[in-house]
């Protein structure tokens, strides 16, 4: 499972700036990480950035080098997702060693890419759908997402939906949430999963039928999968909205 954490940037010794990688560093006392170099998301300010992070338990510290950034979040709260574990820490001769083994981390993180998918209807586009589609990338680095076709809306909702299925892809791709868009294949639902392969999976929170369908095939038992809390509900949900409009 993707691990996530929040905490405050700190100030540190500033070693890493000596070998040319600015750092940001933050104090974490968790018995449930252990001593590696991770490739991981960092969240600021609800804006997703990749990174190279080392994490040395027995100093209770992140260090972490960010990709194409260069502003101060000294004391900002930042959210981490640990996505995969690149190598185990190690000691090195020298600064020169250690920085070639940084550089060698950050090209591995750049071409190991971790593939999220969505599914979904998006029939009316919403702030409930943005930020589930936003919360689902900050576990990887591409979006997959899987329109519903509108045969399987009228069969699984028992209606059909305002906005027809070009209309409601063309939509997303403006939107430039996801990475990619595609129709959901009429007849195997997991067709896309097969043909994209993700690691992750996110499932919106009352997907229930989706979540049985995924948890139930034994081909796809490598796959994360999960559920994403909601977003005011009470508001932004499609089977409302459409009677508002």
């Amino acid at each position: 499972m993707t691990f996530i954490l929040k905490w405050i940037v700190v100030h540190g010794k500033e070693l890493w700036r000596k070998i040319w990688f600015k750092t940001a560093n933050i104090i974490c006392n968790s018995n449930n990480i252990d001593d590696w170099v991770y490739k991981i998301n960092i969240i600021i300010n609800k804006i997703k950035f990749s990174w190279v992070w080392t994490y040395l338990k027995e100093k209770w510290i992140f260090e972490s080098h960010i990709f194409n950034f260069n502003k101060n979040i000294y004391d900002t709260e930042i959210e981490i997702y640990l996505l995969k574990k690149i190598r185990n820490n190690k000691k090195f001769d020298s600064l020169d060693d250690l920085k070639s083994q940084i550089e060698a981390d950050i090209i591995w993180a750049k071409k190991n890419i971790i593939k999220v998918m969505t599914f979904g209807t998006f029939d009316i586009f919403h702030l409930g759908h943005r930020y589930f589609l936003r919360e689902a990338s900050f576990y990887g680095n591409c979006l997959i997402t899987i329109v519903a076709r509108d045969k399987n809306v009228l069969k699984f909702k028992w209606f059909k939906p305002k906005n027809n299925e070009k209309k409601r892809v063309e939509k997303l791709k403006k939107m430039k949430v996801a990475d990619i868009v595609e129709l959901w294949d009429s007849d195997n639902p997991l067709f896309w999963v097969f043909i994209h392969n993700p690691q992750i999976i996110c499932l919106w929170y009352d997907q229930e039928w989706f979540y049985k369908e995924l948890k139930d095939n034994n081909k796809i038992n490598n796959i994360e999968i999960n559920r994403l809390n909601s977003y005011k509900p009470e508001i932004y949900k499609s089977s409302l909205l459409k009677y508002m409009i």
